[in-house]
C-alpha cells in the first residue's frame, strides 16, 4: 500500500500553467509525508481560475518556477506509483515539462477515477469527480487546494483497496480491461457521419463516460479530433450542458489573455463550474496530451514551439513564409503590380534596401545574449510597462467610440496581448531578447501607422502616445542591455 498522490492547480485553462503542487506519500496505508508549494507559472492568471482556487499572481511572486522545482518533483515521484485523480494532473506535469524543455518524469501513473469507477457500481458512469466521490465516501477536505486534493485522492485509493482487496499494484492489471462488460450493457455505441447530432463514445474506451464539447478553431480537423476522442470513449456533444465533463478550447482562444473574447460555450462552462458542475476545460495541447496518454499508438502532435537554436535562420525563414503568405492573399492585379515594382527597382534602390536590412541585422546581432535567469529579470521589468499600457486602455472600456477610434483601441489591445504572450515566451526561455525586440519593433510600427491614419480625438492620440512611450522604453532597455 505504498504510493504517492499528486494534485496541481493552474493559473489559466492551459494545463502547463501550474501555480500550485501538492503531494502526499503513503506507506503501509498511512500518509507519512506531505509537500506543497506555490509555483510561479510564468503565465497570466485568468480571473476564472482565481475564483476557483483563490491563488493570485501576487501570491506567487518570489515562488519558484516549475523548472526550478523539477529536481524536487522528480525526486518525489520518479519510479514511484503516483496517483492522480483524472488524467489532468499528469497532463499538467507533462505539459509543464514540455514548456521548459524538460524530460517527462517517469512515474508509474495511476488514475484514481478509474479505480473508483471499478470499486463502486454507482460511480461507474457518473459522479466520479473528486468532490462527488469524496462526498460519497464521507471524506472531508477543502477542494481546489492542491495538497488537500492530493490527500483526498489518496484516501479514495485506500478506501478502494479496503473494499476490493486489490493492492495498488493489482490495479495496473485490472484497469485496462475494466469497462468492457458493464458498459456494453449500459451504453450503445452509435456513430454519426457528421457532428450535428453528436457521436456516442466507444463503451470500451478508457475515457468512457466523459462528455466532450469542442469550441474554437483547432489545429486538428474537427471531425478527426471528434473521432479520436469518441474512439477513446468520449461522447461528443455540440453544446455545453450540466452533463458536459470536458470542454476543449481551440488554441486561438487560449492565447487571448485574462478572459478576453471567450466563446459562449467557454463562458457557459465556466458558469456551470461556478455552480459546482465538475467540467474540465482543456487547451488543444492538453487534449492531445490526454489522448496520447490514453493511447500511446496515436502519437498526436502540434507544431513545435519556437526554438532558441539557429535563431537567425528561423527569423529569415519566418519572414520569408510570412511574405509569401501575404502575397498569396493579394488579388492577381495587385500581385502583378507589386511584382513589377520589385523587379523594376534601380540598383541604387536595391542597395539602399540592402544597407537598411544590414543595419537592422547589426542591431539585432548587438542585443545581449541572455541566460534564462536574465531573461526572467528583463521580463519582470517589462511587465511593469505592459501594466501601464493596460491601465491606459482601461479608460476606454466603457467609452462609446466611433468606428475609427474603436479600430485604434482594438489595435492597441491586440498588440498589448501579442506582447504579453511573447513576454511569457521570454520568461520560459522560448525566445531570445532579440526576438522580443522584434516583437516590440513590429508593434510600434503598427501602432504608429494606425494612429496616424485613424486617431482623431485628443484622448485617443494621447492614449496611443502613452502606449508608444512605454514600448519605446522597453526597446531602449533592450538596446542598452
Amino acid at each position: 500500500m505504498d504510493f504517492i498522490a499528486i494534485d496541481v492547480e493552474t493559473a489559466n485553462a492551459d494545463y502547463s500553467s501550474i501555480c500550485q503542487i501538492g503531494i502526499v506519500e503513503v506507506q503501509n496505508g498511512e500518509i507519512v509525508d506531505q509537500w506543497s508549494t506555490l509555483v510561479n507559472p510564468d503565465a497570466y492568471f485568468d480571473p476564472f481560475n482565481i475564483s476557483i482556487h483563490g491563488i493570485k499572481e501576487r501570491d506567487v511572486e518570489g515562488a519558484p518556477t516549475f523548472d526550478a522545482l523539477y529536481p524536487e518533483l522528480k525526486n518525489r515521484i520518479s519510479e514511484r506509483i503516483t496517483i492522480h485523480h483524472s488524467p489532468f494532473d499528469k497532463i499538467a506535469v507533462n505539459r509543464a515539462c514540455a514548456e521548459y524543455d524538460l524530460k517527462n518524469i517517469e512515474a508509474y501513473w495511476l488514475d484514481s477515477v478509474k479505480i473508483a469507477r471499478n470499486s463502486w457500481e454507482n460511480l461507474a458512469n457518473k459522479g466520479y469527480g473528486l468532490a462527488s466521490i469524496a462526498q460519497y465516501l464521507d471524506i472531508d477536505f477543502e477542494h481546489h487546494d492542491a495538497l488537500e486534493d492530493a490527500k483526498a485522492a489518496a484516501q479514495i485509493v485506500l478506501r478502494a483497496i479496503d473494499k476490493t482487496g486489490y493492492t495498488v499494484e493489482d490495479w495496473f492489471d485490472i484497469i485496462p480491461n475494466s469497462f468492457s462488460e458493464s458498459n456494453r450493457q449500459s451504453t450503445r455505441w452509435k456513430r454519426f457521419e457528421g457532428l450535428g447530432k453528436g457521436i456516442d463514445g466507444n463503451p470500451d474506451g478508457p475515457l468512457s463516460g466523459e462528455s466532450l464539447v469542442f469550441t474554437g478553431a483547432l489545429f486538428l480537423p474537427r471531425k478527426k479530433a471528434a473521432k479520436i476522442a469518441s474512439d477513446l470513449g468520449c461522447d461528443i456533444k455540440t453544446s455545453v450542458s450540466k452533463k458536459t465533463t470536458l470542454l476543449v478550447v481551440g488554441d486561438q482562444d487560449m492565447s487571448l489573455l485574462a478572459g478576453y473574447q471567450k466563446s459562449s460555450k467557454h463562458r457557459k462552462a465556466e458558469k456551470l463550474i461556478g455552480m459546482g458542475i465538475p467540467i474540465k476545460i482543456l487547451s488543444e495541447k492538453d487534449f492531445i496530451e490526454m489522448c496520447n496518454n490514453e493511447s500511446a499508438d496515436l502519437q498526436l502532435t502540434l507544431p513545435k514551439p519556437k526554438n532558441n537554436d539557429n535563431q537567425n535562420n528561423r527569423i529569415e525563414e519566418s519572414n520569408s513564409v510570412t511574405f509569401e503568405n501575404d502575397l498569396q492573399d493579394l488579388d492577381s492585379n495587385r500581385f502583378e503590380k507589386l511584382k513589377n515594382l520589385l523587379e523594376n527597382l534601380t540598383d541604387e534602390q536595391k542597395a539602399a534596401i540592402e544597407k537598411s536590412n544590414q543595419k537592422y541585422q547589426n542591431i539585432l546581432d548587438s542585443i545581449k545574449k541572455c541566460t534564462h535567469a536574465e531573461k526572467r529579470e528583463f521580463a519582470k521589468d517589462f511587465r511593469l510597462h505592459i501594466e501601464k499600457i493596460s491601465q491606459q486602455l482601461e479608460r476606454f472600456e466603457n467609452e462609446t467610440l466611433d468606428e475609427d477610434e474603436a479600430y485604434v483601441i482594438d489595435t492597441l489591445e491586440m498588440e498589448r496581448n501579442e506582447i504579453q504572450i511573447e513576454l511569457f515566451e521570454l520568461m520560459k526561455n522560448k525566445i531570445s531578447l532579440s526576438d522580443f525586440f522584434e516583437v516590440i519593433k513590429v508593434s510600434i510600427e503598427a501602432i504608429e501607422s494606425d494612429i496616424e491614419e485613424y486617431a482623431k480625438s485628443i484622448s485617443i492620440k494621447n492614449c496611443g502616445a502613452q502606449v508608444l512611450k512605454e514600448l519605446k522604453i522597453i526597446e531602449s532597455k533592450i538596446l542598452k542591455a
